[in-house]
């Protein structure tokens, strides 16, 4: 009897062992995840040591996340306030176009053109915000139209799209540097990464995001402006996806009408990843960038492997329950 005892208690002892350590990881998802990519960058290098670690290949990667790690840094904002955007790809669709009408068609400076596909960007998003805050409409049912609505503006705006856009245009998205050759959109999205994630830890007025989502009541109780910030975080989130599509059709030279179809599960989905809770008041910008380059590894060795386009849906669509899982395990107290 003893020794079963003894046999139970060191059962319990070890389940309890796991269980922190898993809290642990839970709870630091930057650290988790920053294992996770450089495990999975070794395992890949090992793997497919004439595919994955050729300079050729990680500027591809890094150059395709690129969208997607722009639209992020904005969509986590949101989720911290306790909202978030299913437009942004339709929002970016129809930047690149404004912006390919204006320097393709009416034939105005570049420099004009990204300011108006950033403009327009701005006030889709404050369109959104406006639906949220002020007529009251969930962010899910608001969103979820305003993602037909964009989407099918862009294509009144242009049609079947721009092709070609301008040289002048085009050498703001193909720009690149003389040592590591990858071109600007990259460039752009690290920008806004560092900018952004020392906004949202180190000032004041982004700091007050985390209380509004946390608990708005609170938050609104203690003179918080809840309305105004969850307006700010839409337009923001709308001015993001304006570059990221303007900077998008200006890499390829070209406005597509049908760019960023999709890009939202993605989006969402590293935000969650990256430690952005559904409730809000949680997240960091790292954490979701991190998100984004484990699911551009992910995606970089399937195609390696020539798998097609639709598992790679589904991949991502099995890491956003996992990531939504250890969010709801980590709120009940399980982990």
């Amino acid at each position: 009897m003893t020794q079963a005892v003894q046999t139970q208690e060191a059962a319990e002892q070890r389940e309890s062992l796991l269980m922190r350590l898993v809290r642990r990881f839970a709870d630091s998802r930057e650290l988790t995840l920053l294992i996770l990519v450089a495990a999975l960058a070794i395992v890949m290098s090992v793997v497919y040591p004439n595919n994955f670690p050729t300079a050729p290949n990680l500027r591809a990667v890094l150059l395709n996340l690129a969208p997607v790690g722009i639209l992020v840094c904005g969509m986590m904002l949101l989720m911290i306030a306790g909202s978030f955007d299913l437009s942004c790809g339709s929002t970016l669709a129809l930047t690149g176009v404004w912006a390919g009408v204006v320097a393709g068609w009416w034939g105005w400076p570049a420099e004009i053109a990204i300011l108006v596909g950033i403009t327009v960007g701005a006030l889709a998003g404050l369109v959104n915000g406006l639906i949220v805050t002020r007529i009251g409409i969930n962010a899910l049912i608001a969103t979820l139209g305003t993602l037909t609505i964009y989407r099918s503006l862009t294509y009144v705006t242009a049609g079947t799209g721009v092709t070609p856009i301008s040289d002048a245009f085009a050498a703001y998205g193909r720009a690149s540097d003389p040592f590591l050759r990858i071109q600007s959109p990259f460039w752009v999205m690290l920008v806004i990464v560092l900018v952004g994630s020392w906004l949202v830890s180190r000032t004041r007025f982004f700091r007050q995001f985390y209380f509004v989502g946390g608990n708005p009541r609170a938050a609104q109780l203690s003179g918080i402006r809840v309305d105004r910030l969850t307006l700010v975080a839409f337009i923001i989130m709308g001015a993001l996806a304006g570059i990221a599509g303007v900077f998008g059709a200006a890499r390829l030279n070209s406005a597509v009408v049908n760019a960023g179809v999709g890009i939202e599960l993605k989006v969402i989905t590293a935000t969650v990843l990256g430690g952005a809770s559904l409730k809000g008041g949680e997240g960091t910008i790292i954490g979701g960038i991190l998100g984004v380059l484990f699911i551009a590894l992910i995606e970089n060795a399937m195609i390696i492997n020539a798998i097609g386009v639709f598992w790679q849906g589904m991949v991502v669509g099995l890491v956003l329950l996992f990531a939504v899982s250890l969010d709801r395990f980590k709120s009940s107290g399980r982990v």
